[in-house]
């Protein structure tokens, strides 16, 4: 078997594997639908001062944008515990010796288990989008934001996994990965669109990454835009092929830091 059908073959086990564990799904479910209630009574409360139509509708418009760009959170393994685990463990060691690369495994089995989240827990979103909002949004609509919101779902898979493997360093990696959750809530948008930010911060967060990964594929659902939608998923994908360059270098680093170290 060549090595992209290992890599796939690790991918679909993880699939299988996690949708047996349905405790945890049901759990995340439920999770995804309490944010859900919470934040469109939230929205329904900031716009009850505008009883126009245009009020209303905004309303609904924010709930679908918090149903997608918590779709994409939601959707996330682990993956920097995970790697975090083994490299403290001391099992990373005998499994860089194994003939795949340890981080492509890694990616591997994270992209079975996101892909696996990601399908459970779009129909529950679609759902209580449209409970919460009274309001369904276009299918086309729909389809942009889910094709974005892969990719950019790739884009924080990669990135937990370089979180991940700085453990090689720093042991815990969990500093890291609360400095990047919290910029990636703010600057990225989760629960408010950046279009509701001052000018000042709204124009800083444009430049970086983090807003492609939340505000873009949430934005799609308020002014869906084939063009747009194209130039977004070309961006993330370019942030996805970036981003697996720079783990697999990580990668490298950590496994003479071993050797270094005598692992």
């Amino acid at each position: 078997m060549s090595a992209h059908g290992k890599y796939l073959a690790i991918a679909r086990a993880a699939f299988w594997h996690r949708l047996s564990e349905r405790a945890a799904l049901i759990g995340r479910i439920v999770f995804y639908c309490l944010i859900l209630l919470v934040f469109s009574c939230v929205w329904r409360t900031i716009f009850a001062a505008h009883a126009s139509a245009e009020g209303r509708s905004a309303a609904s418009s924010y709930v679908w944008y918090l149903v997608v760009t918590e779709w994409i959170m939601l959707s996330q393994p682990s993956l920097h515990l995970e790697i975090e685990s083994d490299v403290r463990s001391g099992d990373v060691a005998y499994q860089l010796a194994r003939p795949l690369s340890y981080v492509g495994a890694k990616l591997a089995e994270g992209v079975g288990d996101l892909f696996l989240r990601m399908t459970i827990l779009a129909p529950f979103g679609l759902l209580y989008g449209r409970l919460f909002s009274g309001q369904w949004v276009g299918a086309g609509a729909l389809a942009l934001c889910a094709l974005v919101g892969v990719v950019a779902a790739l884009v924080l898979l990669v990135s937990y996994a370089g979180i991940g493997l700085c453990a090689f360093w720093l042991h815990d990696c969990m500093p890291v990965y609360l400095v990047w959750q919290k910029l990636l809530f703010v600057l990225g948008g989760l629960m408010v669109p950046l279009s509701l930010y001052p000018e000042w911060l709204r124009a800083l967060a444009l430049r970086l990454p983090f807003a492609s990964i939340l505000y873009g594929p949430g934005q799609l659902v308020l002014h869906p835009s084939p063009e747009h939608a194209l130039r977004l998923a070309l961006e993330l994908a370019g942030w996805v092929g970036a981003g697996v360059l720079i783990v697999f270098g990580l990668e490298r680093a950590g496994r003479r830091v071993l050797e270094l170290g005598g692992g």
